[in-house]
């Protein structure tokens, strides 16, 4: 009897020339060695591995940040959805597409419709800029993170000190946000717009606000 063997399309979008990387992975040769989805630009690839318990590990490359995002899926997403989306933490933006060609077509298609209207909306009219990439002189106003990691502490800085009532704006509302803000990460409250801007330039000074034990949001000037 043959054995037919599960397989399944996947892509993402080079963070350096903004290429659309396709590739087809058949699980037989997915458990030999670790595969490689390199763009032809050579500047970037997406990687995928076995791990111990048989789950796929995925080191996908990101439009938004410098580092790359790991991801951690089971075969049966892998192989058997027609369409599976993997996202970066930082934007919230698909970055890594998984299934049928079609509905991975369809999915790049809506995925750039939205990266155009995040460019409108920041002001931006390419993805190089939004990176802070651009060879004209660089904006100082436009939000960007060296490593997406950044975010994902003091985010968790943000929830945890929230849970402890150990954030006070004016309003004394109780509920706060964040969001990625020119030269770092500001924390705001929705109701008075009381916030206070994280210097976050490196994951080492992130690292820094984990100690923090309080933050009183100021009102804007």
């Amino acid at each position: 009897m043959v054995v037919k063997q599960k397989q399944n399309h996947i892509a993402y979008r080079c963070p350096h020339c903004n290429t659309t990387v396709f590739g087809f992975v058949g699980k037989f040769a997915l458990s030999a060695d670790m595969l490689r989805l390199k763009c032809p630009c050579g500047k970037s690839e997406l990687t995928m591995t076995y791990t111990q318990d048989k789950k796929i590990r995925l080191s996908v490359p990101c439009l938004f940040c410098a580092s790359e995002h790991q991801f951690v899926i089971t075969q049966n997403l892998f192989f058997d959805r027609d369409l599976f989306l993997l996202n970066c933490s930082y934007t919230n933006m698909d970055i890594c597409f998984i299934g049928d060609k079609e509905e991975i077509d369809r999915a790049l298609e809506e995925n750039e419709k939205e990266l155009h209207r995040l460019l409108e909306t920041l002001g931006l009219s390419s993805m190089e800029q939004l990176r802070g990439e651009s060879e004209e002189e660089e904006d100082d106003d436009v939000p960007y993170l060296s490593d997406a990691q950044i975010y994902d502490i003091i985010r968790f800085l943000i929830t945890d000190l929230s849970e402890e009532g150990e954030i006070s704006c004016p309003c004394k509302s109780g509920h706060y946000e964040c969001e990625v803000a020119p030269h770092g990460i500001r924390v705001y409250c929705p109701e008075c717009g009381a916030d206070h801007l994280f210097r976050a330039e490196s994951v080492a000074d992130a690292q820094e606000f984990l100690h923090c034990s309080h933050i009183d949001l100021l009102p804007r000037e």
